[in-house]
């Protein structure tokens, strides 16, 4: 948006009030019988001149440009030389007075308008050879000064005020559109950071598993082939969740896991797979009544179980594992445990987002999650959910 001055909004009614003003004291010095061929002359070629200037300068001056104070000192001039010829000239004050305000600074306006009142107040007193109704009549003309100047201050500092507010407006305008550019740009940031952590937590953890279970048919294949049987089923069945999850991210629907089903069961079926690749014990209970969760929360659920499981599969060598969802009425809480070898609290396991990415995942959810592991004594993975969740 940009602001318009409220002058050059009528711009044009300012060109026809001055047409007007012009005409009429045209018809006015013509009909008057008391004013001699002489005078009438005079006071009609300063009319052309008065209207040569308008068009040379005062209607310039009226789309902001510098010669303003030019037309004016010449309009005061005009003005006030016809007046004291021919005193009806007196009606071009009308359209005087309204430009002195709009073409100069304030400050040069008060004292134009200063100027050309004390100047007609001092026609009247010499026209009036200081009789005692043309002092009064000067008299009047100058305290009506003061009055004129205050309204045209007041109308001067509401224009301005006007100014003021269109420039906050376009300035609100501009700060408003870069808000929404660098909200649009955050979004865009969080959804790519969102997609990441997705494909870490689901195509990138199943393709590691497709990988260990391919490797141990390999190792399988020149022996206990049922064993073997047994990981490519498991692969396969890995690689199709895979497929289902690469659908769910491309529609932007939930993930594959809960297309369907309830968490537990989720949960179940990612703690059951991973006992059948290790061939390790694996338990899953759920306690308190279940309900359902918020999508994100139960996403957040899901993925910090794959994302534990995983580690499971890649560091812990562990020989039991267990899953354990509880639903109370104050929070949600979800424990991944192994017995395997644990780290050091100060250690991070390597491959990319990991622990980091499961902290930051609970976090937008509004929950928690700590994990608790020494060497040789596994990891426990605890998250906490509200049940506003």
């Amino acid at each position: 948006m940009t602001s318009v001055h409220v002058w050059d909004r009528t711009r044009i009614g300012w060109h026809l009030a001055f047409g007007v003003f012009v005409l009429v004291g045209v018809v006015l010095v013509v009909a008057d019988s008391q004013v001699s061929g002489g005078r009438r002359a005079i006071v009609l070629a300063l009319l052309a001149v008065l209207c040569a200037s308008y068009a040379r300068f005062g209607a310039r001056a009226l789309n902001r440009e510098p010669q303003g104070q030019v037309y004016v000192a010449a309009a005061i001039a005009l003005t006030i030389t016809m007046y004291a010829l021919v005193p009806v000239m007196a009606v071009l004050l009308f359209a005087l007075y309204p430009q002195i305000w709009s073409l100069l600074p304030t400050r040069r306006a008060v004292a134009a308008t200063a100027v050309t009142s004390l100047s007609v107040g001092a026609v009247v007193l010499v026209q009036g050879d200081f009789t005692e109704d043309a002092v009064g009549w000067a008299s009047f003309i100058v305290i009506s000064l003061f009055p004129s100047i205050l309204l045209g201050l007041w109308i001067t500092r509401i224009i301005e005020q006007s100014h003021e507010r269109a420039r906050l407006v376009a300035e609100l305008d501009t700060t408003r559109a870069e808000l929404a550019r660098v909200s649009h740009e955050a979004g865009v940031l969080a959804e790519r950071e969102r997609l990441a952590k997705d494909l870490h937590d689901t195509l990138a953890q199943g393709s590691t598993s497709v990988l260990l279970l391919l490797q141990a048919a390999r190792k399988a294949l020149h022996g206990d082939m049922s064993r073997c049987e047994q990981h490519l089923v498991l692969a396969e069945e890995t690689t199709r969740e895979n497929l289902r999850e690469i659908r769910s991210l491309v529609a932007a629907l939930t993930p594959a896991e809960l297309d369907g089903a309830s968490l537990p069961a989720a949960l179940e079926r990612l703690t059951s797979r991973i006992g059948r690749e290790l061939d390790v014990a694996a338990t899953m209970t759920t306690t308190g009544e279940h309900r359902r969760l918020a999508p994100d929360c139960e996403v957040a659920l899901l993925r910090v179980t794959q994302e534990a499981l995983a580690n499971v599969r890649k560091h812990a060598e562990a020989t039991t594992v267990s899953v354990s969802l509880d639903y109370s009425p104050d929070d949600v809480r979800l424990s991944v445990t192994d017995d395997g070898r644990g780290f050091a609290p100060s250690a991070r396991l390597a491959g990319g987002f990991g622990l980091d990415g499961l902290r930051s995942r609970v976090r937008h959810a509004g929950g928690s999650l700590d994990i608790h592991t020494s060497p040789g004594n596994g990891v426990t993975v605890l998250v906490r959910l509200p049940a506003g969740g």
